[in-house]
C-alpha cells in the first residue's frame, strides 16, 4: 500500500472548501472520513487511492 503526506497547503486549501469541519460535510464535500481528515491536517500519511479519489472528487487534475 502506498501512502502519501499532503502539502499543509493544499490542506488549507481543501479546508476551504468546506462550510465547516463536521462528519457531514467531511463526507458530502470531500468524501474523506473524519479520521482521514485528521491524517490530512496533522500532515500524517493517507493512502495513495484516498488522495486521488479526493484530488478527483476536488476537481485537480493528477
Amino acid at each position: 500500500m502506498t501512502m502519501v503526506v499532503v502539502d499543509i497547503e493544499q490542506v488549507r486549501r481543501l479546508r476551504g472548501l468546506l462550510p465547516a469541519v463536521t462528519k457531514a460535510h467531511l463526507q458530502g464535500t470531500l468524501g474523506i472520513s473524519e479520521t482521514t481528515w485528521v491524517r490530512l491536517r496533522d500532515e500524517r500519511p493517507i493512502r495513495r487511492s484516498t488522495y486521488e479519489r479526493l484530488m478527483r472528487r476536488c476537481g485537480v487534475d493528477l
